[in-house]
């Protein structure tokens, strides 16, 4: 069933990555009918990379990923400012924020070693609209990174709820009045948005055999960010705080993090993460990802350590992962904008076939418990994720102190939902719907790395990961895989030696027997 727009304002801010700036984007209407107050970046709104012509003098032939210069980056950043669906989303009074992933930093799975990071970080502030004296746009010059935090008082009146950086009070870089506490009064009804700079200080993935191994000396933020973040959530008064990443935090789902990147690759960065989003006096935080091009809901349960062997009281840190708005691992890509009678060729639907049958297969075989379930029509339980196109929204109910988490594909009907109450994703009330026991919490501690240290200890909260069970998901979809890919070509091959070999000879036999005759 389509939302319906019509009833009262919703309380809503809208979340969509993975655009490519040169096809057809089918959200921004659904977005702008929606009414969110913001729409947040989760990373790559434009793709500035691409691929060089394949190099056959190599065995196997290599396809090198060329990084965005400059120019280029502000070229592309032009072509989807003028996009009339965009333009028109950005007319109607929404305001626009977000952080850039690898693609719109400039280099596919981009880190600390990208030649323009402090341009890139400038290009990006400059395409959000973010004014020019702002402390993130301030620390982008610097060569900082781009991140920042906005906030949003929904009990202001409509196209007044953003609250200005100084009022706020949240940032540390900016410079308030003496008397601070006269600034930092808004109401029950307020969010906070976090946008965190995954790339401009972001450790390489390691590289062979090395890379199939948790780095714990890898870091996202670099230490200027992590004091900035900590700092920045302590002093956070709002109701709820939303952090986003570009790429998943929860997930630990491939073991080299050049193919898959995720949070969970570097462990002890992953559990600093964990730590300052959980500390006493952030309310109600909320983690939003882009990235792996679909949607997922999911979840582990924290605990704090030292109460681990006493009375548990678990709370749940909620993660909703939005990608997609232009392709997607179940959907062929859009057409190209400047194609509108374009017809996607078979070769694509085969692709997009085969990359469904693959992500349907890992989920079902591997052992991802961070994913939420939900029970279906038919009373079983069904995993939170889908492969469509997507755009994500956080909707808030202030009466009733609840969350409702959602993505909508483009037909605007739910693709994963959930709904939490704030006081449970505050820790004031503890969870009583999870899969754990105090012995998985035992075991966790005891696995962990010595260099690993947090005040919170946090699980799927669906059990402990199975690495045996991972490894023989990933050789079963690889089969899947290896099966599927050349079928295109090796069912034409195989019918030409049907005909050449089967039909050819039965017919010459037939013409002899009437000769004989």
């Amino acid at each position: 069933m389509v939302l319906s727009t019509n009833h009262r304002r919703a309380d809503r801010i809208a979340f969509g990555s993975c655009n490519r700036q040169d096809r057809q984007n089918n959200f921004w209407p659904i977005i702008e009918a929606r009414r969110p107050v913001a729409f947040i970046w989760g990373g790559d709104a434009i793709y500035a990379d691409y691929k060089a012509p394949t190099d056959w003098s190599t065995f196997p032939p290599t396809k090198e990923h060329i990084c965005g210069t400059p120019a280029r980056l502000e070229e592309l950043y032009q072509k989807q400012l003028s996009n009339p669906g965009y333009q028109h989303l950005i007319e109607s009074n929404v305001t626009i924020f977000g952080a850039f992933d690898d693609h719109d930093y400039g280099c596919d799975n981009g880190d600390a070693t990208y030649a323009y990071r402090r341009e890139s970080a400038v290009a990006f502030v400059n395409f959000l609209g973010e004014p020019y004296e702002s402390a993130m746009s301030r620390r982008a010059r610097a060569g900082a990174g781009v991140y920042g935090v906005k906030l949003f008082d929904f009990a202001r009146p409509a196209g007044k709820t953003q609250v200005h950086e100084i009022e706020a009070g949240i940032d540390p870089d900016v410079s308030y009045l003496a008397d601070e506490t006269s600034f930092h009064a808004y109401s029950n009804q307020s969010v906070a948005v976090f946008v965190l700079d995954i790339r401009s200080h972001k450790t390489p993935w390691k590289t062979g055999s090395a890379a199939y191994l948790p780095d714990y000396e890898g870091d996202f933020l670099g230490e200027q960010q992590w004091q900035w973040l900590e700092a920045a959530l302590r002093r956070s008064q709002a109701s709820v705080n939303v952090i986003l990443s570009g790429v998943q935090v929860h997930s630990n789902k491939f073991p080299d993090g050049n193919i898959a990147e995720a949070w969970g690759k570097y462990p002890k960065a992953q559990q600093r993460l964990f730590h300052a989003i959980l500390q006493e006096g952030v309310q109600s935080p909320v983690l939003i990802s882009g990235d792996v091009h679909m949607t997922q809901l999911s979840r582990k349960d924290c605990v704090r350590r030292d109460s681990v062997d006493r009375h548990i009281s678990l709370r749940p840190l909620i993660e909703m992962t939005t990608s997609g708005m232009t392709h997607s691992w179940g959907t062929v890509p859009s057409r190209p904008l400047d194609e509108p009678d374009y017809q996607s060729s078979l070769f694509l639907r085969y692709k997009a076939q085969v990359g469904s049958l693959l992500m349907h297969a890992l989920h079902n075989l591997c052992s991802w418990k961070d994913v939420m379930t939900f029970p279906n029509s038919k009373g079983k339980d069904e995993l939170q994720y889908s492969l469509e196109k997507n755009v994500g929204e956080l909707e808030f109910d202030w009466s009733d102190r609840t969350i409702i988490l959602r993505t909508l594909g483009e037909d605007n009907v739910p693709l994963v939902q959930a709904k939490f109450e704030m006081d449970t994703l505050s820790g004031h009330t503890s969870t009583r719907n999870t899969f754990l026991s105090k012995r998985d919490f035992m075991k966790e501690i005891k696995a962990m790395h010595p260099s690993v240290n947090s005040d919170w200890v946090c699980i799927n909260y669906r059990g402990r990961e199975n690495n045996l069970a991972n490894m023989a998901g990933h050789v079963a979809t690889g089969v899947v895989l290896v099966t599927l890919t050349p079928l295109p070509c090796i069912v034409p091959f195989f019918c030409i030696l049907f005909v050449l070999f089967y039909r050819g000879p039965s017919r010459y036999r037939k013409q002899s027997k009437v000769l004989i005759q």
